[in-house]
């Protein structure tokens, strides 16, 4: 028998977990789109598969391969019934969440990816190669069909309608793919198919393969569900509390990646520090002393030239979150644009 694809285990894995919503829209029309699932009956899909239209069935096609803790069998392919949603992320973003009802079966769920767009450089990712599952209809088939291809991530993006990373895939993009899922070698979710980068008329096959980081997918699942990465508080697990990227559109830089200011909060329940960045020496010091109003800062110079700012009392997760908010309003009244953001949810818990 010929070898078998590295990611051939990772699919056998994922492929229970993928599927399909069929679709009938304003004028009539019937169309499918692919959805995914991460865990607690809870779905992602692209906004543009489910938005103002009637879904019409969603199901799964192949068998469930379950974890030895749900008894380690196969389980049939399943209708699902939506039992809460959808919801629909903010205008610009093409991602959607829904909760199903899983009865007494469990259903395999795609572990997503802790990255987010602040903690991702130009180059990570590119070259990587990745594993996309979706519904694209197949004419004459008789049901949905389940198709899965390689792909390989060719460059990591920001896209002039959305403020999220996109990452532009050699894969082909083929409509019923909206929704699906980018796996990496782990088996981890990457993405999400969102659409074809083709131009003007040309046919969509032309195109590359447009996927959406998974990150607005995650808050958007904790924000609605309170889904976690990690099994506690919602969202992902970091200890960075609250840090944003920006950019000053009148430099007109040729890279999206490079960064005229930023504000870095760590805070690991013990140890809190503070990091602010920017070209503009007199807006920097404004930075820090707006911070400083809110919660009182110590300067410490690093010997490789960097500042770091620590608190000089023990504030709480909020204050900081409150002085880090006030330092990022201030980069935009400048008229710097947010470019990435990243926080967590942990830190503003109750402590027990």
């Amino acid at each position: 028998m010929p070898e078998k694809s590295a990611f051939h285990e990772i699919y056998l894995r994922a492929a229970g977990a993928v599927a399909f919503v069929a679709i009938v829209d304003a004028k009539g029309d019937e169309g499918i789109g692919s959805a995914f699932h991460v865990g607690g009956g809870i779905f992602v899909t692209a906004r543009h598969v489910i938005d103002r239209v009637t879904i019409k069935e969603i199901a799964t096609t192949k068998s469930a391969h379950l974890a030895k803790e749900a008894g380690g069998k196969a389980a049939p392919p399943r209708r699902l019934a939506i039992v809460d949603g959808p919801y629909f992320g903010p205008d610009g973003l093409d991602v959607a969440v829904f909760r199903v009802d899983l009865g007494g079966t469990p259903l395999p769920a795609i572990t997503v990816s802790q990255h987010t767009d602040y903690s991702l450089g130009e180059n990570d990712l590119v070259l990587s190669d990745i594993l996309v599952i979706g519904y694209p209809p197949i004419p004459f088939t008789t049901v949905p069909s389940q198709v899965v291809t390689l792909g390989q991530i060719n460059a990591v993006v920001r896209v002039r309608h959305s403020p999220v990373l996109h990452f532009i895939a050699s894969a082909t993009a083929r409509g019923g793919f909206s929704g699906g899922v980018a796996l990496d070698q782990s088996g981890v979710a990457l993405a999400l198919v969102t659409e074809s980068l083709g131009q003007g008329e040309k046919p969509v096959e032309t195109g590359y393969m447009s996927l959406l980081s998974i990150e607005p997918a995650v808050d958007l699942a904790a924000e609605k569900f309170g889904f976690s990465t990690h099994g506690g508080y919602p969202g992902r697990f970091s200890d960075t509390l609250f840090a944003v990227k920006f950019s000053d559109p009148a430099v007109r830089s040729l890279s999206s990646f490079i960064y005229d200011a930023s504000l870095y909060v760590y805070d690991d329940d013990r140890d809190v520090f503070v990091e602010i960045n920017c070209v503009d020496e007199a807006l920097l010091a404004e930075a820090v002393a707006t911070f400083d109003a809110i919660t009182p800062l110590t300067r410490h110079d690093a010997v490789d030239g960097s500042v770091l700012y620590t608190p000089k009392k023990n504030p709480s997760a909020e204050l900081l979150l409150e002085a880090g908010e006030a330092v990022a309003s201030l980069f935009e009244r400048a008229g710097y644009k947010r470019m990435a953001l990243e926080r967590s949810q942990w830190q503003l818990k109750p402590k027990r």
